[in-house]
Parts: structure tokens; sequence; C-alpha cells
């Protein structure tokens, strides 16, 4: 392979010929590895890692999260029922217990290629109020769980761009950095990611002033129903040291979900509904 640090032409029409030049290949080879690069592209990594967070099976799950302030650890039990919509997802998460905070609620709508949706509600008035845009990644119950994490929010109109190579407790994996095209509360997000399968590893997100802001370690993966699912999701908060884990347990896929369980105005009701019995 020709190095230019070994050519001794000084021609300009020399170095560009061998920079443009193509040894001659079978065709098929040619189109096989132009669609490889193609699979492999940013935009194709940003899709495939979307779809292994928000598989379009309809699932329910038990979330049991531990939360860290300081010194101080509060346990809480959620439950979670997901669905695809308009193309993209359709995610609701109540607080089941302790009674303190049994029926805080968020519900959020996905579809693809449009603005997401949420509507949440916050003990013990009951009120629903909706999420305005620049709330994806606010704090939900005041943890260290954004909306946008429990509620599988793509970042809007992102632009992908993969940052290289490189291992991460031994798997190999590309770093793939999204960039909001609206700069709010984040600035860009960066994930490690498996290229074959989509399966992040690790996310770190940045600031609106681009400092290191939160932490999401994904654990635990192994095949529920036959879907890849991380049972395991920790977030941290590099800036306050605070934390929030959540262990996802009694997964089950293809459940029937009543469509008024995603009514926003029966949101107060979420944490009764039959489903969760």
């Amino acid at each position: 392979m020709w190095n230019p640090a070994d050519d001794r032409s000084n021609s300009p029409l020399v170095r560009v010929s061998r920079l443009v030049y193509l040894p001659p290949m079978p065709r098929l080879l040619l189109l096989s590895l132009l669609t490889l690069a193609a699979a492999d592209s940013p935009k194709a990594l940003s899709q495939r890692l979307q779809s292994w967070l928000a598989p379009p099976r309809s699932s329910t799950r038990q979330l049991e999260l531990t939360i860290r302030s300081g010194g101080v650890t509060t346990h809480w039990t959620a439950a979670q029922a997901r669905r695809a919509r308009d193309g993209g997802s359709e995610v609701l998460t109540v607080l089941l217990a302790p009674p303190a905070v049994r029926g805080t609620a968020l519900l959020v709508r996905a579809p693809a290629g449009k603005p997401a949706q949420a509507w949440r509600v916050a003990v013990p008035l009951g009120r629903v109020r909706a999420a305005q845009p620049d709330e994806a990644f606010a704090a939900f119950a005041d943890t260290e769980l954004a909306f946008a994490d429990l509620g599988l929010v793509p970042p809007r109109d992102a632009a992908p761009k993969v940052l290289g190579a490189d291992t991460l407790d031994g798997v190999a994996v590309v770093k793939l950095q999204e960039t909001p095209a609206a700069r709010g509360r984040v600035a860009r997000i960066v994930t490690w990611l498996v290229p074959a399968t989509g399966q992040p590893l690790k996310r770190e997100l940045f600031d609106a002033a681009d400092r290191p802001w939160t932490v999401v370690l994904f654990g635990d993966v192994a095949p529920i129903h036959g879907v890849p699912t991380a049972q395991r999701v920790r977030v941290e908060d590099l800036q306050t040291g605070f934390g929030t884990e959540y262990r996802a347990t009694r997964i089950a896929y293809d459940v029937a979900l009543p469509d008024d369980l995603f009514d926003p105005a029966k949101l107060p009701q979420a944490a009764d509904a039959a489903v969760w019995k």
C-alpha cells in the first residue's frame, strides 16, 4: 500500500492519481463492501441503537429503583408498559410504592419523525401536566432518570458521528456521538455500542456547557422472550455524585395493552391499572 511518507515524487499529479486509484475487483465484491460501509454509517448505527432501545413488541415490566442522595438511599417500585405507535414508541411509567409517591406517572409518545410528547402526574394533587419539548432531559420524580431515558426518546434531529472504535469491559464497540439540532440541556450524547446489534453498553451526556453530566450504564443483558433486554440500568450524575439504578423484573413481551392505559386523561389512575395485577 502506498505511504505518502515513502513517496519520493513531488509531482501533485502523481500524488493525486495514487490517491484516487482503485485496483480492479469483482463488481459483487465492490457492492458488498459499499453495502457494509453503508450499514455501519453513523445514521445506520443511530437507527440500530434506537431499535435496540425501543423494540416494536409490546411489553410490561416492574422496575425496582434505588436512589442514592449522598448518604441516603431510597427504594421505590414502579411499573412500565411499552408499545409501538405511529412508527415510534409509547411508554408509560408509574410509581406503585411506597404510598407517599404512588401514582406519580410519566407518559411519553415518540412518533417517528415528529417531536415527542409527554404528560406527567405528581402526587398528591394528581394533576396532568404536559411537558414542554425542552424537558426531554428533565428529571423524573427528582431522580437521575430523565424523561428521555424512561420514554426511549431519541435525540431530536441529532447529527450522528462515529468517534472511532474502542473496547469496554472486553467488548469491541464503536463510539457514536449524537448532537441535537436544538442545543438545550444536553449539548451531545456519546454512546458505546456494539455495531452489529446496536446494543448500548454506556452513554455519556454532556450539559449545555459541554461538561460531562450523566453516565448511563446498561447491564445484565439477556434475551427475554427472544428480545435482548437490559435488566439493570444505572444512571450516575457526575456533577452532584447522586445516582439512580433500576432493576427490571417480571418482564413480559407481546402483552395485550388497552388503549386507555396510554390515555393522558387517565394518567392519575395508572397505578391501579389491571395490567399490573
